[in-house]
Order: structure tokens, then sequence, then C-alpha cells
């Protein structure tokens, strides 16, 4: 298991495309990647430390701004494909086969 849980786990930045994500990757490496999503101009701060490092017990972790929030570059997108579109450029650049999601809702309902 890492030594980082969600809230001491440093920020770290890879470029995709014309977009550098601000992502954080903690917990345990063995297992199946759980990405957590966020909604439209949520960032990775907006999640319960005590939800995140419990998942990260028994696999790995990873949050990460959207493009255009946070510390994300790039223009917010404003709809859930182009949310989508950046979140495959992101997994893919962090070269994540098959991560399960975890996501939070986009209309507030």
């Amino acid at each position: 298991m890492s030594a980082y849980a969600h809230n001491t786990v440093p920020t770290q930045y890879i470029q995709a495309g014309a977009i550098r994500f601000a992502y954080r990757r903690f917990g345990s490496p063995s297992g199946v990647p759980l990405v957590f999503f966020q909604h439209f101009r949520g960032n990775m701060d907006n999640y319960d430390p005590a939800i995140s490092d419990a998942l990260a017990a028994d696999r790995e972790v990873v949050l990460f701004d959207n493009t255009g929030v946070g510390g994300t570059s790039g223009q917010a997108r404003d709809s859930v494909e182009g949310l989508a579109e950046d979140a495959g450029l992101f997994i893919d650049a962090l070269g994540l086969d098959q991560p399960s999601g975890h996501g939070r809702q986009a209309c507030g309902c």
C-alpha cells in the first residue's frame, strides 16, 4: 500500500494532447485501479477522504481534475460527451487499460 492518502498524496501532472491534467494516485497498486470522475465544475478535493482512503485499502485510487477545472489546463467542457472524451485522454495517458470508475452526479439531482 502507498504511504500516501487522499490528503497527503502530492498532485502530479500529465500531458494528454493539449491538456495538462492534474491528478493524484494512491493506494494499493494491486487490483483494478479505480478512477474517480467528478461533476462538471468539481475538482479532486470535492471527494470525502474517508471514502477514497477506504477504497484505496485494496486498490489504487486515481483522482483528477476535469479539463479547465482546478489544476487542469484547457477550456472547461459543457457536455457529458466532452467530459468523457477528455477522461479517455487522461486514462490513456496514464496507460490504464481497463480501470473501474466511480462517478458523481453531473446534474445535481
